[in-house]
């Protein structure tokens, strides 16, 4: 923390952005819209932006997860943000400097984020490559990278929340069950020895397994149903049978 401080807010947003990315990158721009837009609004306000509101405007993002963890760590890892008040129902922070935060958010938009000490623009190293402390660590970054989580929780979560699944549902879990599963629950086992790196990541690869587990027991819960049914039908043409005999 204490070498963070020597460098510039602006620097530090971008060392932020470079190591949480898209996440970090929509929870950050979600807490200034939300300070921009109450900008002038009427009725007490305790800091620049609130919880609530994040989580709000990251809904209008079409985002659904719990930006607690990156708050934080803006606050207590980055010191871009600082509590100014906090309750049981509620916390509030403010930016240490918005208008740097706005123009790293503007750099990064552009294409450019900082690795550590090292800046990459567009795709090119600025004129020297980035150190790899962890060679492991970068293999998981790939391999998360390369799932592409999003859309296999997008495509969980509509089988799951379906009543019955038609066969072109069962064909596509059939598909996600034998090519994405099980690389999901090898790169989770390799991400969990590296909590502190990949926090929102060890979260988002469990839940493509619960959710993946709730479409399986679905499956199995209507195959239960239509056994139970076909033998309730043998058992009733046995007995109507049996009575036409006698």
């Amino acid at each position: 923390m204490a070498g963070r401080l020597s460098i510039g807010v602006r620097e530090r947003v971008l060392e932020f952005l470079a190591r949480h990315g898209e996440k970090g990158y929509a929870v950050l721009r979600a807490a200034v819209e939300a300070t921009l837009s109450s900008s002038g609004s009427r009725g007490v306000r305790l800091g620049d932006f609130s919880y609530k509101e994040v989580v709000a405007k990251l809904r209008t993002y079409g985002l659904d997860y719990n930006p607690a963890n990156l708050l934080a760590q803006l606050e207590k890892s980055y010191a871009i943000i600082e509590t100014t008040y906090k309750s049981s129902g509620q916390h509030w922070w403010r930016f240490i400097d918005i208008d740097a935060v706005i123009e790293a958010l503007e750099e990064y938009e552009r294409g450019r984020v900082v690795n550590e000490s090292v800046m990459v623009e567009e795709g090119e190293w600025g004129g020297q490559e980035p150190t790899i402390d962890d060679p492991q660590v970068e293999v998981i970054r790939a391999q998360i990278a390369a799932l592409d989580l999003d859309n296999l929780v997008r495509m969980l979560r509509m089988l799951s929340s379906k009543p019955r699944l038609t066969p072109q549902d069962r064909k596509l879990f059939a598909r996600i069950a034998f090519n994405e599963l099980e690389l999901v629950a090898t790169v989770l086992e390799k991400a969990r020895s590296y909590p502190d790196v990949f926090e929102e990541e060890i979260k988002m690869l469990e839940n493509v397994l619960r959710l993946a587990s709730l479409v399986a027991r679905k499956l199995m819960a209507g195959r239960s149903v239509g056994v139970r049914e076909a033998t309730s039908r043998t058992s009733v043409r046995s007995i109507v049978n049996h009575g036409a005999m006698t």
